[in-house]
């Protein structure tokens, strides 16, 4: 079934979801159905079956809690904009004069004269910092000696800054394109590496950024500056907490480039729990999207999400295109698809899948104006009586978001290990659901309740 043009976010599908199995569950709460000859045999109807229905449902409460775990500051801190401001603070330290300066014996890479390095010291800057050291190394040739502020040749820029609470943060630039200095030269080609730290109770985090200063080859000018590549790590010890890293995904070279929109992959990774997974061992976010410079990134073009719980359950959600493709658009119907894999042997679980065909909108980050149209879901079990087990919902108009689902048809099979099944097939009408079952033994009957769940009709059928 397609759906309207009109749609929205990456679901929290839960809140349908939710909806429908309270339905349910209160239905299958009725111990039975009096009065009457039409009324009686209910109860030969194990709740169990609408328990599983529910079940099924309620794992669709999973993908509104699926999100990526915050990121840290460093990597979102925009690399090129530190190189700019840092390297003309330098740049007129060096020509107005450091507090010491000495120069080294050997010219550098990128230098014809000798390489001088000023340090710059200050004690206490705020009240919440001890100490901070800046020291830059420029190249004693001509520009170093004449007239004009901001033109030196600088080699390399080291800060590092003390807090009360023991915190220390460094901030480096350094060459990153071969001709050993950070300066921007004439060709466009010029790149400098920037590399942050953090380090703060025994946890350190470090940003590692590859920058260009973009055509008008200027770091001042941020609007067309370029990031070539963005890498964070949090770390104690040997032990890594978190990692990420941006990446060129449209194959112009750059990861973020200022001057236009951006296709750029996010790979980040998280040990333990996590805003949204406080249970986790571990989280995995996989995301391209577009970026744009000042814009707040709300177009996705692929989506991925993993983890694994402490029962050792590896569970994945995805957005695909309606065939089936990992890239999609975020205006067309998409298949949210979530997978549940139980990897420890004495887990009765095998597999858990479900699919929802909805809408996104054009922020991805917006929980209001989901829509959905088709609920999937099968499972599988290692052990138990139950051996395999299907669900699927399809409403008969879009369910808005927070909206509980009123019409639409529904059925549920479930296969036994002893070879028999049950089957269940109906419709949902303003709420009241209407079904026909056929139990293990082959039995058939016609049940109905009202939207209130109340049962109004059970009947056998030949």
């Amino acid at each position: 079934m397609d759906a309207p043009s009109s749609g929205n976010r990456f679901p929290s599908p839960a809140r349908r979801a939710m909806a429908l199995a309270a339905l349910l569950l209160a239905l299958c709460l009725q111990g039975c159905i009096v009065g009457g000859e039409k009324h009686a045999g209910v109860d030969e109807f194990p709740n169990s079956v609408y328990a599983r229905v529910n079940g099924f449902l309620d794992e669709g409460k999973k993908s509104g809690e699926l999100g990526v775990p915050d990121l840290g500051d460093s990597l979102q801190t925009a690399g090129g904009f530190i190189v700019a401001a840092a390297k003309l603070a330098v740049a007129k330290r060096a020509a107005n004069g450091f507090e010491a300066a000495h120069a080294l014996p050997k010219a550098a890479a990128g230098c014809s004269g000798l390489v001088a390095t000023w340090t710059d010291s200050l004690a206490k800057p705020a009240a919440e910092k001890l100490y901070t050291k800046d020291s830059v190394q420029v190249c004693l040739d001509a520009k170093a000696l004449d007239t004009i502020k901001g033109n030196e040749t600088i080699i390399h820029v080291k800060s590092v800054t003390t807090y009360v609470s023991g915190r220390i943060e460094t901030a480096e630039i350094s060459d990153a394109d071969g001709d050993g200095i950070v300066n921007p030269v004439s060709g466009g080609s010029s790149r400098a590496s920037l590399v942050l730290t953090a380090l703060d109770k025994g946890i350190l985090e470090k940003t590692v950024l590859t920058v260009g200063p973009g055509p008008d080859n200027d770091f001042a000018t941020e609007a067309d500056n370029l990031t070539y590549t963005a890498s964070w790590t949090k770390t104690q010890g040997p032990d890594t907490l978190a990692l990420a890293s941006y990446s060129d995904a449209d194959s112009d070279g750059v990861a973020i480039d200022n001057g236009k929109a951006s296709l750029v992959d996010l790979d980040l990774y998280q040990k333990g729990p996590s805003k949204d997974h406080p249970d986790a061992l571990w989280t995995r976010a996989l995301l391209r999207m577009v970026v744009r410079y000042h814009v707040d990134a709300k177009e996705v073009r692929r989506v991925r999400f993993e983890m694994e719980d402490p029962a050792h359950r590896i569970s994945t959600g995805e957005v695909l295109s309606r065939d089936g493709a990992p890239d999609f658009d975020m205006r067309d119907t998409v298949i949210a698809h979530f997978s549940t894999v139980g990897t420890a042997a004495s887990d009765s679980l095998d597999t858990l899948d479900v699919r929802l065909t909805m809408k996104l909108g054009a922020d991805f980050d917006s929980p209001l104006d989901d829509t959905i149209y088709a609920i999937r879901a099968m499972s599988t079990q290692k052990s138990g009586d139950e051996r395999r087990a299907e669900f699927s919902f399809i409403s008969s108009k879009p369910i808005p978001s927070g909206a509980a689902p009123e019409d639409g048809t529904l059925s549920m099979a479930i296969d036994y290990r002893d070879g028999t099944s049950l089957k269940l097939d109906g419709t949902l009408k303003a709420k009241a659901l209407d079904v026909t079952i056929v139990d293990r033994e082959g039995h058939k009957a016609h049940v109905t309740w009202d939207a209130e769940g109340r049962g109004v009709l059970f009947e056998r059928l030949p």
